[in-house]
């Protein structure tokens, strides 16, 4: 049986999974979405085909399947008001940073299966990572299910302890925001040289996007494939040089913490 899907709060990472879910063949008449907004709704049902509501509570209880996609702050609000039309047999996924599950399992007040994901914005264009865990409801079945959906815009990978989506936070979940800064630092001096912004930018993108790939599809240490290209007293060896000499670990790490102490804030926040 396909399972209907509810996604509670349509915005970019809801369209980016129901529409990876449609190109990959997922029935239109099993995707429902909500939101408040008549404008939004008439959008959404006349571009992918989908139904929309208006009624939070209506959705859920249409749904096999719901995924929270509202902001952290509001999300308590948005759970507590459907949370009577909740049964046991139904999946909830959570899209919203630093929302723990001990949190959405109180608000949702039903013993459900809930899964609480890191997704990050690559996953508009079917790059995304996500981190993924799951309370101790979820059956094998279920934890499958959840990786073809997120199959669908990217890849993605479960992890044992809740502690550690402060970590998946920092290495995925914000991380493509440091390498635009980086890419957008690169670009500023290629056009102080004199190139064109158009040129350094794909000079810049497709450089990038080469070397992830080599990462993830090479079978050497990343260490390895930095070496093959730092010849002694070669450019690329003087370019390394700098970034050591301006600690470049360091300011990594910094950034880090950085953003996963903000996660651990967060998460103190919206807990129960």
């Amino acid at each position: 049986m396909t399972p209907s899907i509810a996604f509670i709060g349509v915005g970019n990472m809801a369209r980016s999974i129901f529409s990876g879910l449609l190109s990959s063949g997922y029935p239109a008449d099993k995707i429902l979405g909500t939101s408040r907004t008549t404008e939004k709704r008439a959008f959404y049902e006349a571009e992918y085909g989908i139904k929309m509501l208006a009624d939070n509570q209506q959705a859920v209880q249409q749904a096999d399947v719901v995924v929270l996609c509202v902001k952290p702050a509001q999300m308590q609000a948005v759970v507590e008001n459907f949370a009577a039309q909740v049964n046991a047999d139904q999946l909830f996924i959570s899209v919203a940073a630093g929302v723990e599950l001990g949190a959405l399992s109180h608000w949702l007040n039903a013993p459900v299966a809930v899964v609480r994901c890191m997704p990050n914005t690559p996953s508009q264009i079917g790059a995304g990572m996500t981190g993924l865990i799951a309370n101790e409801r979820i059956t094998d079945e279920q934890k499958g299910w959840v990786s073809e959906l997120f199959a669908n815009v990217g890849d993605s990978v479960w992890i044992e302890e809740e502690s550690q989506m402060h970590a998946v936070t920092a290495l995925s979940g914000s991380a493509p925001a440091y390498f635009y800064r980086f890419v957008e630092a690169m670009i500023k001096v290629g056009l102080e040289q004199g190139l064109d912004e158009q040129s350094c930018r794909k000079l810049a993108s497709q450089t990038m996007l080469g070397a992830a790939r080599m990462i993830a599809e090479v079978d050497e240490p990343i260490a390895q494939l930095r070496n093959n290209i730092t010849s002694p007293n070669g450019t690329t060896e003087q370019a390394l040089l700098s970034f050591e000499a301006s600690h470049i670990d360091q300011i990594v790490a910094q950034a880090m913490m950085a953003c996963m102490e903000r996660s651990k804030v967060m998460a103190q926040e919206f807990s129960a």
